[in-house]
């Protein structure tokens, strides 16, 4: 007959093996808790928000406390299967394995499964497990981690990388990856993909175009650009010389109207100069990083192209993730395979929204420009395009340059392709 202490601490071990196990797959899912907090009592709630802020530190408890178990039940087992059980006639082999099948079966994959079914409850109960052992395990997690970082530091040469940085494929893999298991929705991942697309963006993409900018001339009278820096819609003004393409400098009108209204001269500032090819990175790095003065964007003959700021580039970024379709959207749908767009919207945002292909638009990007360019000349309002999947027609024009144009398909987006 089997001796009744080292049994009895055998099941005991083995039961808070299973608890522990249990514990540590809830505490994996406690980002998955957030939706039932609203319907939990409220000292509930209040303890998994508690895990769900922080959840590395109850893990860590847990992981340490695992490995103590695990060490505890091989060290307790090879007592079993070499001394009582062998001594009762079993065979040790068979001895060892019915124990490691049980240990596996009623520590570790039984109360992972129940755990996936209910771990706010498994999370609650095992609070009250583990916090009698905070006080001795927390010192022992902290001497691991500072013990481990010593060696690290002692034995690990200082030149040698221990990760690779991770490449964009690998990470964009990785965002699928997460996007299947459920553990990131697909608004959450099309964010993610959006902010990995700056990489590849230059300031040309987020500017403010030449025409769009409020220009003042230098040898204007001063009434006339008091005037000006009084109706700019824009922040700043750019003020010029004997041209648009020589530049001066900008005027900040919030700071000319706080300072009360003063000579434009005094508060004239140097502009900043960039090339239209600048990755928007690099713009933002150095010259954008910790002021709200924009940079003026000149073409490669010296030519002013544009203005781009932090608040230029935020929005571009922010429309991108979740671009806005109330009244002022670049893309308006009317009905009817009809669309209102705003004449500097992008083409490749036309042809991914309505799943058009345009005609060679090399060295354009707005759907103004294309409309511009197809028709040779400057284009008048109800003027139109015809193209293979749908007609453009030119809505409005201001100062030389298409402001509105209304997209009519041919064939509706919903229209059956197979269909007779």
């Amino acid at each position: 007959m089997l001796p009744i202490l080292p049994v009895v601490s055998y099941l005991a071990l083995l039961l808070l093996l299973a608890v522990i196990s249990a514990t540590e797959t809830a505490i994996h899912m406690a980002r998955d808790l957030d939706s039932q907090l609203g319907s939990a009592r409220a000292g509930v709630a209040r303890k998994l928000r508690r895990i769900t802020e922080n959840p590395f530190v109850q893990l860590h408890r847990t992981l340490l406390l695992s490995a103590t178990l695990n060490l505890a039940l091989a060290a307790l087992g090879l007592h079993l299967v070499s001394g009582p059980m062998r001594s009762l006639g079993w065979n040790p082999w068979l001895a060892a394995s019915i124990l490691f099948i049980g240990t596996v079966l009623i520590g570790d994959m039984i109360p992972k499964f129940l755990a996936a079914r209910s771990p706010s409850a498994v999370l609650i109960g095992s609070l009250r497990l583990l916090n009698p052992f905070r006080s001795i395990l927390d010192p022992i997690a902290t001497f691991a981690d500072r013990s481990t970082d010593v060696l690290i530091r002692k034995l690990i040469p200082r030149k040698l990388k221990t990760r690779l940085p991770i490449t964009r494929d690998e990470f964009e893999t990785l965002v699928e990856m997460r996007e299947e298991q459920g553990l990131l929705d697909a608004a959450e991942a099309a964010m993610i993909r959006e902010a990995l697309e700056i990489e590849g963006l230059t300031v040309r993409d987020c500017m403010v175009p030449r025409v769009d900018l409020t220009l003042m001339s230098a040898f204007d009278k001063p009434e006339k650009n008091t005037a000006t820096l009084e109706q700019s819609a824009e922040r700043f003004v750019v003020v010029y010389g004997e041209t648009p393409d020589v530049v001066e400098g900008l005027i900040d009108t919030l700071a000319w109207r706080l300072a009360g209204r003063p000579a434009w001269a005094n508060l004239l500032r140097p502009a900043t100069f960039v090339p239209e090819t600048m990755p928007v990175l690099d713009a933002l790095d150095t010259h954008l990083q910790n002021t709200t003065q924009p940079v003026l964007i000149v073409d490669e003959y010296g030519g002013l192209e544009g203005m781009v700021s932090q608040d230029e580039i935020a929005d571009w970024l922010l429309y991108e993730a979740a671009p806005w379709q109330g009244e002022g959207a670049e893309i308006r749908d009317l009905g009817n395979g009809r669309y209102l767009l705003e004449g500097g919207t992008r083409i490749d945002d036309v042809a991914e929204a309505l799943s058009l292909s345009f005609p060679d638009t090399d060295g354009l990007d707005t759907i103004g420009g294309l409309v511009f360019n197809l028709l040779g000349h400057l284009p008048k309002p109800g003027e139109r395009v015809h193209l293979d999947a749908a007609d453009l027609k030119v809505r409005r024009v201001v100062r030389a340059r298409v402001q509105q144009v209304e997209l009519r398909l041919k064939k509706p987006l919903n229209e059956d392709p197979d269909r007779s």
